[in-house]
């Protein structure tokens, strides 16, 4: 219980960041609660000190309204960190906000099939929190 109870504190102070990457992961988390997805987060730990290292989070969007939210939530903070918007075979969107902050640096990505947003499949997520040794 204590370890369940350390690892919620643990994702709770890990997504306390700038106003910007809370809209991720506020989208992130308040939508895998509600069931409709599949969602899984996992932290990484150092073996000697028990510290967290790393946490990912990965939620599989549901197709068309979810996958074209969490877009325009990216787009809207493309100018928060490095941001880039890649299109494989005219189909296969990957878009990437890297943010760097002062104690951990922060991947959002995001992966969809499909011509537009509206009309994608195969949606998802990740977002990788690594902590910077101090």
């Amino acid at each position: 219980m204590k370890q369940r109870l350390l690892i919620l504190l643990t994702l709770a102070l890990a997504s306390m960041t700038a106003a910007a990457q809370n809209r991720i992961d506020r989208f992130v988390d308040n939508e895998s609660t509600l069931g409709r997805s599949k969602y899984t987060s996992v932290v990484e730990r150092d073996p000697d000190t028990r510290e967290v290292t790393r946490v990912v989070k990965v939620r599989e969007l549901t197709e068309g309204i979810d996958i074209s939210k969490c877009k325009e939530i990216f787009e809207a903070e493309r100018e928060t960190g490095r941001f880039t918007h890649k299109v494989e075979d005219g189909e296969r969107h990957t878009l990437i906000l890297a943010v760097e902050g002062e104690q951990r640096n922060r991947v959002y990505m995001l992966q969809y099939t499909g011509q537009r947003p509206m009309q994608a499949r195969d949606g998802k997520v990740t977002i990788v929190i690594r902590m910077k040794n101090k």
